[in-house]
């Protein structure tokens, strides 16, 4: 009778099928069309900044808009399907401060809270990142013509 070599007979988990140093995918890992928007404040404007400025109600609706985005937007079509406002913001009059330090490239969108307050902000989609530039209490004015 010949002998059964070690290796096959091991059931310290050499013998196991699969071998357990065969790698695997782990779980919990969703595809990334199922991950939500990441909110980054690193293009944030102090110089604009009015978050001081908010009353309860503004804050709260900024607040709640942006759990929204970082919780429920999974892609550009569910901006429109979780009523988050897309704006566009052109480069002329007050709006022009807000420009500063991006690059010129950039789609400026302006997200209305509650009055004249507003979130600045552009989304790079295949990143699934949002860059809030600015939080204002009061519109901004762009019929002003700065030099």
């Amino acid at each position: 009778m010949s002998e059964i070599p070690d290796r096959v007979t091991d059931t310290e988990g050499q013998g196991q099928i699969p071998p357990p140093s065969m790698a695997s995918i782990p779980r919990g890992i969703e595809a990334p069309e199922t991950t939500p928007y990441v909110i980054s404040f690193a293009k944030y404007s102090d110089k604009v900044c009015e978050i001081s400025l908010l009353n309860s109600n503004k804050a709260r609706r900024a607040i709640e808009n942006l759990k929204k985005i970082g919780t429920e937007v999974r892609s550009a079509g569910d901006f429109q399907r979780h009523s988050i406002d897309r704006i566009p913001v052109k480069e002329k009059g007050d709006y022009k401060k807000l420009f500063k330090g991006l690059e010129e490239d950039i789609d400026l969108k302006e997200l209305k809270l509650q009055q004249a307050a507003r979130i600045f902000y552009f989304d790079i989609e295949p990143e699934r990142t949002l860059y809030v530039v600015a939080i204002t209490n009061n519109h901004l004015e762009t019929n002003k013509t700065r030099r």
